[in-house]
C-alpha cells in the first residue's frame, strides 16, 4: 500500500511543541475505521509502510531521522471539511534540537465550521 505522502502532505518545522497530551502512535492512524476487515498482520504492514513513507518525506523536508512518528487528529467541526472524517496530521520531534516536523495534509485549512461562528 502506498499513501502517496509526498503528493497529498506538505511539511512544515515548528519549534517547540512540548505538550503531548494530543499525539497518539501512528498506529492508530491504521487502527481507525478505515481499515476494518483488515488482519492484524496487514494493519502491521501498512503502519510499517506509513513510517518508511513518512521517514522519507520528513528527512527531505531536514529532519534529521531521530525521535518517534506519531500523529493526531483534527475533528472535522474545525477544518470544515465536508465530511465526518477528522483529518490527520502527523508529527516528529527531533531529538537533539526538539525541532518538531508535521505532515500536514496540502488541502488542509483550520476553520471553524460555520455553525460555530453565529
Amino acid at each position: 500500500m502506498k499513501h502517496q505522502l509526498k503528493k497529498h502532505y506538505r511539511v512544515v518545522s515548528f519549534e517547540h511543541i512540548d505538550d503531548y497530551r494530543c499525539f497518539h502512535p501512528l498506529g492508530d492512524e491504521i487502527q481507525d475505521g478505515l481499515f476494518t476487515g483488515t488482519s492484524e498482520a496487514e494493519k502491521q504492514q501498512k503502519e510499517t509502510e506509513l513510517r518508511a513513507e513518512l521517514s522519507e518525506l520528513f528527512r527531505v523536508a531536514g529532519w534529521e531521522g531521530d525521535g518517534e512518528i506519531e500523529c493526531f487528529f483534527v475533528p472535522p467541526c474545525f477544518c470544515n471539511r465536508g465530511d465526518t472524517h477528522c483529518a490527520t496530521i502527523f508529527h516528529v520531534k527531533q531529538s537533539n534540537n526538539g525541532t518538531s516536523w508535521l505532515a500536514i495534509p496540502r488541502d488542509f485549512r483550520f476553520e471553524m465550521s460555520e455553525q460555530f461562528t453565529r
